[in-house]
């Protein structure tokens, strides 16, 4: 399994250990093959406000993104690479700070919660919203 991260904002220093050792635990908790590929990408808010924009037409900023590439045009491209997720530093920072948490709690949360929506899951009803969050709980309390 592989996991490339690119920090794409200058403003916090950002612990690309542990993001890869989130996407790794789920990977593996989730049975993913042994030549899966995740790519991240940190961001600020300026960036993810442009790509909320761009691919989902929501003109606002948002925590994370992710690009599955099982999805539409991509299935047949390469089935090892399973997509890729964008995180705001910016905005895992205020989230940390409102819930009175630490910076690296809300990555790696993040971390974990992109992951599965490259596996499929989803959290736009509220049974799959519910479902999505157990699992993502789940897989923080075992690595914190």
């Amino acid at each position: 399994m592989k996991v490339e991260i690119t920090n794409l904002q200058k403003k916090t220093k950002i612990n690309n250990s542990l993001i890869r050792k989130a996407i790794l635990h789920t990977l593996k908790s989730e049975r993913c093959p042994q030549d899966t590929y995740v790519s991240v990408a940190v961001v600020a808010d300026s960036k993810i406000k442009q790509l909320n924009a761009t691919y989902r037409k929501k003109e606002s900023v948002t925590d994370i993104l992710a690009f599955p590439m099982h999805e539409k045009e991509f299935p047949q491209i390469c089935k090892n690479i399973l997509g890729e997720i964008v995180i705001s530093a910016e905005s895992a920072e205020i989230q940390a700070e409102n819930m009175n948490i630490t910076f690296d709690e809300e990555m790696i949360r993040l971390s974990v919660h992109g992951t599965l929506h490259l596996l499929s899951y989803t959290d736009t009803s509220i049974h799959d919203a519910r479902k999505m969050t157990t699992r993502q709980e789940q897989l923080v309390k075992e690595l914190i």
